[in-house]
């Protein structure tokens, strides 16, 4: 019975994910739009040109006056990857033409989006020379406010809220860099539409926990804007649920703010890769009470696109992705009982 029902459970995640169109196609998009990107900045820098004959990382990191071999060798090894350079015997690196210079704009993104990962690619020189972009400087802050919103994550969302079952589960629920708390407000609306939330009463208490202040400051004041996205109330009307309404922390996930075993639900979606996911797992299970769970999504090697790792690792205290027999261990080490996956995103669901 268990085995049948979290088939029909990710059954379920699965008919969310299928509302943003061809999952395989939009995959295809994807990688060639991270690939595109990576491409373009490195032909600007001088790297095919430079690389037409054989050349050490050590020639590389000197000519170009880079500083963080480890990141350079992430790109080079990504480069290998899909035959874009080649590796010798000799561990030089060489490129040999024609350059597949491919690159589109995948259908589901918007404007800000695009512009988010084009800053991205572009930052990653200076992220050679060990300078790194905070996750929501300048623009960023603008575009990730608007790109938030988007269907993409609202339909993983909703993918990892039916594989989980979440919505059957009452008490204490921690929603883990919310960012700019629309996700959160969404969240919100799901309780509210299943009849857990009541005025002056819920059977579900929400927090929302992120370490970017600015991100909070439009979390704490558009959270009526953003409910309203998803209910359709007035402002008014929504008012007098407001005792009920999502609480806002600022705190890291590798430091959450809380006493051990406060949680009853810990969420956490496309959260990992930006931060220390061994230690992130640790403590979203401290924090989990025994038979609570933590769930989510993230992309896992090797279905992740290495082009779009490399977005990721520009970013200040940004680890990239890993496997999921990583995050398997790592919960399993944490105090987990269980741990499910489910769809290539793919969502995880740990239970304590």
């Amino acid at each position: 019975m268990k085995g049948e029902e979290n088939m029909l459970n990710c059954i379920k995640a699965w008919m969310e994910l299928l509302k943003l169109g061809n999952v395989t196609h939009l995959r295809k998009e994807l990688n060639l739009f991270f690939r595109g990107n990576v491409i373009r900045i490195l032909k600007e820098e001088g790297w095919f040109e430079f690389l037409s004959v054989p050349r050490t990382a050590q020639e590389m990191l000197e000519h170009f006056e880079y500083q963080d071999g480890t990141f350079l060798k992430e790109v080079l090894d990504t480069l290998v990857s899909d035959g874009t350079i080649q590796r010798l015997n000799d561990e030089k690196y060489q490129f040999i033409p024609p350059l597949d210079e491919g690159w589109v704009i995948p259908r589901i993104f918007t404007e800000s989006m695009v512009e988010i990962w084009k800053l991205h690619a572009q930052a990653i020189p200076e992220r050679l020379k060990s300078n790194y972009i905070d996750f929501s400087s300048g623009i960023n802050l603008f575009n990730w406010d608007d790109v938030l919103t988007d269907k993409l994550y609202e339909q993983i969302r909703r993918a990892a809220f039916a594989f989980s079952r979440a919505l059957s589960r009452r008490g204490n629920f921690l929603d883990v860099g919310c960012a700019n708390g629309h996700g959160t407000a969404a969240i919100w609306s799901y309780y509210f539409k299943k009849g857990s939330i009541r005025k002056n009463d819920a059977d579900i208490h929400i927090i929302g926990l992120d370490p970017d202040e600015n991100l909070l400051v439009i979390a704490k004041e558009e959270f009526h804007r953003h409910l309203m996205k998803h209910l359709p109330l007035s402002k008014v009307e929504l008012e007098r649920y407001s005792s009920t309404f999502p609480e806002f922390k600022k705190g890291s996930v590798l430091e959450i703010p809380f006493e051990d075993e406060t949680f009853d639900v810990v969420y956490a979606s496309q959260v990992l890769h930006w931060t220390d996911a061994k230690n992130a797992v640790r403590e979203m299970l401290r924090v989990t009470k025994p038979g609570g769970i933590v769930f989510g999504t993230e992309n896992f090697y090797p279905r992740a696109n290495r082009y779009n790792n490399l977005h990721f690792l520009v970013v200040r205290e940004a680890r990239g992705f890993f496997y999921e027999s990583d995050l398997k261990q790592w919960a399993l080490q944490a105090g987990a009982k269980k741990i499910q996956f489910c769809t290539p995103i793919s969502i995880f669901l740990i239970k304590k």
